[in-house]
Order: structure tokens, then sequence, then C-alpha cells
């Protein structure tokens, strides 16, 4: 199976989580491993692995494993991961249009929940937990009063704010924020530059204030037209 990655995550470092496009069904993709072969920032480009934004990724023999909301899952060993070629930014910004969805609630259909200030899906309800959504409006990078970076989404009413995981935007230790990535893409967006927005829920996990667990929305990616593809967003 051959994706085009466009969902690049930071997790505990080191490791990542990848997904992309399938090239012949235009479906994403989750490629995931069992515990005895992690998935780790070795496969990401800049350490001499397949993976970045854009990258067309050779994944060998895959194996449907789904379980709802994460339909998207298949199990691969990441020693057959290789790098086929990198997608020319036009083509990219082209595959990203085709598979968009107009907007968030029809990306992830009536299982989704709007909660507080973000949105979310209750544990094994849903039937995809990836997406990727073209803004309408400007969205905003900001980093909020506990250090945590995240994406104001103006496309909703009321504003929606959501946790920004693309690894791009961290350092190595995928927990420092890379302060001038992060102002270079703020100063872009805020001139307009246009974005399509890589979304993905979160594995479950039970809040604070909750007594349900819940896969919470999150940015996986972040692509602005203007720099589609590469390792710097």
């Amino acid at each position: 199976m051959r994706i085009v990655a466009n969902h690049v995550t930071r997790m505990g470092a080191p490791r990542i989580c990848v997904a992309g496009v399938d090239i012949e069904s235009f479906e994403h993709v989750r490629p995931t491993t069992p515990a005895s072969d992690p998935i780790t920032r070795d496969l990401l480009r800049e350490e001499g692995g397949p993976f970045r934004m854009g990258a067309v990724v050779e994944l060998g023999a895959t194996q449907p494993a789904p379980t709802p909301p994460e339909t998207e899952d298949h199990r691969f060993r990441t020693a057959c991961a290789r790098l086929v070629e990198d997608m020319d930014g036009d083509e990219f910004l082209a595959l990203l249009e085709m598979v968009s969805s107009p907007d968030i609630s029809s990306a992830f259909g009536p299982a989704l929940e709007r909660l507080r200030w973000n949105y979310a899906v209750e544990r094994g309800c849903g039937d995809r937990s990836l997406a990727v959504v073209r803004a309408r409006k400007r969205p905003e990078l900001e980093v909020d009063r506990y250090g945590k970076l995240r994406l104001k989404i103006d496309d909703v009413d009321p504003q929606a704010y959501v946790s920004v995981t693309d690894i791009r935007f961290y350092a190595e230790d995928q927990k420092t924020i890379r302060d001038r990535v992060v102002q270079s893409v703020r100063l872009r967006l805020r001139r307009g530059v246009g974005a399509f927005l890589m979304l993905g829920l979160a594995r479950a996990y039970q809040g604070r204030d909750d007594d349900r667990e819940r896969h919470w929305l999150q940015l996986n990616g972040l692509c602005l037209v203007d720099r589609p593809t590469g390792d710097t967003p």
C-alpha cells in the first residue's frame, strides 16, 4: 500500500503517529504497529526516514485493524516503510482539496459533539477519526495560559480551540514549542494565506471533570498553501 503522508503527529518522545491518503482509494490510512515495533522519530525524514508532509510512502503489506472511530487503522511493519517520492506542492494541494470535507461536522459525522470549546466523540463511537478541512476563515495559532499550543478555528460559532499535535511545531523532545515556526505561520495566516487543517480524534481518555472517555479533536497537521509540503509548515 502507498500513502501520501498528511498527518505527522507528536506523541511521547520518541514515539510519533503518522497517517496519509491511500493513492488508490483516496481514503485515509493510519499505519499502526504492535508495541514490539513502535513508530518513532527515526521514521521522520529529518531523521533519515520516509515520513514528512507530502511524501509518498510505500508501507508494504498491510492488514486492516479498525476499531471505531479509528476505522482507518492498518497494521504494518516499520521496516517495510520506504520513501517513493515527494509529491509536488501543487499536486499535494489538489489531493487535499479532493479529499477535504466542507466543515468539521460533515467531516466526522453525527457522533461528533460540541463540548465546551472543542469537539469530541464518545469512546467506541463514530466511523472515522481523520479528516481534512479547508479553513474558510483565518485560523489563529496561540499559546494558552498553560503553555500549550492551540489553533483557534473561527469557521464555527462559537469558536473552537484544538490542540496542535503537528510534530513540525516542536523540538526534538516533542514538548518544546518552536517559537520561530509558530511566529512564521501566525504571520502568514494573518496575511490571509490559505490553509488546510488535518484534523484527527485522539485516543480516548477521561477528562478530570468528565465521567466518560472521549476522543477529543486535535490538529494533526497544518498545511499553508504557500508552503504545502516539507519539514517546516
